[in-house]
């Protein structure tokens, strides 16, 4: 019964917020008090200004309540407008109610304490001061014009004014405190259940990422036992046939597989699932070739300058596979006659673009050797493309290669 009377004074709880709620029940019980005071000031034989400044305030709190409630139209703006209608009624009822032996100013610190609770931060401030400066406004002039107070006709008439207002405050006090209380469990109640929730939804994610990032693993693990098969049954193969051609062709195409293999590992040992440190993956995959064909790790210099080392696989195994063949090349064919070979792989960043330079201290390539006729060339061109990306070719003395693409 009495939530249905909160929610036919206030309104519902899905149409109106909660600040909008206390002020339609603080106007409402406002216009009741006004009508209270009408009656009360003229059974109590109070002066007569005091009956009309009641029935103005039961006019300016009933038509309050009207926007608020029936229009639900409701705003910091209205609080101002209340304060201020406040002031300019409970004002002169000040000086007729015998001024600081009346209850006005009890009041006046009642509705203060209200507006405060309801307004927001920054309007505090506004409200505040409206009642600071009025409050301290009446009381110096109720020293400088104590002529303007009208005293009680007795001192029954005085304490009767005295309880009603006190009756009246301490129930709207008590009333706006234990509905904002009530608001408060209700809403620490919602958090802890959203917490809870919260709590239950990040364990479940957890442990699909965990069950997630436990597949992948697996996967890359597979896939690079799966490629170390592949390149297995090549050197196998490679090992039986005759044909120096053909024995050459597995001999890179395991190395091709290889090189994959080792992102697929990497992917598998490091942290992170979906991409690879790229200067530390062309550094082993520059050496593991080098060591191949019989030559030193310090034949191959790298160097990487680049904002961000970590690549994603769809990126990392096209330029491994690129390193791969033009390495590869210079060690069949660059140093015949070479008494200090040198590979140098330079992977820059300018600005939006990745520039990777590949290059040898060799005798450089042959006219007839230049055209894309041999199968790593041509494969080398393909990655190219994979990575929309542009390459070009230089002869001076020994080979370079630039490849451009986006960073």
């Amino acid at each position: 019964m009495l939530k249905r009377l909160y929610y036919l004074i206030a309104g519902d709880t899905q149409n109106y917020g909660f600040e909008h709620r206390i002020f339609n029940l603080s106007s409402f019980i406002i216009t009741v008090f006004c009508i209270q005071g009408t009656l009360i000031n003229y059974l109590l034989g109070l002066h007569i200004a005091t009956v009309w400044l009641a029935i103005g305030g039961t006019v300016i709190s009933a038509t309050l309540f009207y926007i608020a409630r029936v229009k639900a139209m409701f705003s910091p703006a209205l609080l101002i407008v209340f304060s201020i209608a406040a002031i300019v009624i409970l004002g002169p009822l000040h000086f007729f109610n015998g001024a600081s032996s009346g209850p006005t100013i009890y009041l006046l610190i009642m509705m203060l304490n209200i507006f405060l609770l309801i307004a927001p931060s920054g309007l505090q401030v506004w409200i505040y001061g409206i009642f600071g400066i009025s409050i301290l406004s009446m009381l110096v002039l109720e020293y400088y014009f104590p002529g303007w107070i009208t005293a009680y006709a007795s001192a029954s008439q005085r304490i009767a004014d005295h309880i009603t207002v006190m009756i009246y405050s301490l129930f709207f006090t008590m009333l706006v405190i234990r509905l904002f209380r009530i608001s408060y469990d209700r809403e620490q109640q919602t958090i802890l259940q959203q917490k809870i929730e919260l709590e239950d939804a990040y364990r479940v994610t957890t442990e699909k990422n965990i069950y997630i990032e436990s597949l992948i693993r697996e996967l890359h693990h597979r896939v690079k036992n799966n490629l170390q098969v592949v390149s297995s049954l090549l050197s196998l193969q490679s090992n039986r046939l005759e044909d120096e051609n053909a024995r050459k062709a597995l001999q890179d195409g395991r190395s091709r597989v290889d090189a994959m293999a080792m992102i697929h590992q990497r992917l598998y040992m490091d942290k992170q699932l979906a991409s690879v440190n790229i200067q530390d993956y062309i550094e082993e995959l520059s050496v593991s070739i080098a060591g191949s064909y019989g030559y030193s790790p310090a034949s191959v210099i790298t160097d990487i300058v680049i904002s961000r080392e970590d690549f994603d696989i769809d990126r990392a195994i096209p330029i491994g596979l690129i390193v791969n063949e033009l390495i590869t090349n210079a060690f069949k064919h660059a140093f015949k006659g070479i008494t200090d070979p040198k590979v140098h792989i330079n992977l820059l960043q300018e600005g939006d673009m990745l520039e990777l330079r590949i290059s040898d201290n060799g005798t450089g390539m042959k006219t007839k050797d230049s055209g894309p006729a041999t199968f790593g060339i041509k494969l080398v061109h393909i990655l190219v493309d994979q990575l929309d990306a542009r390459l070009q070719v230089l002869n001076h003395p020994g080979t370079e290669y630039r490849i451009k693409m986006s960073a």
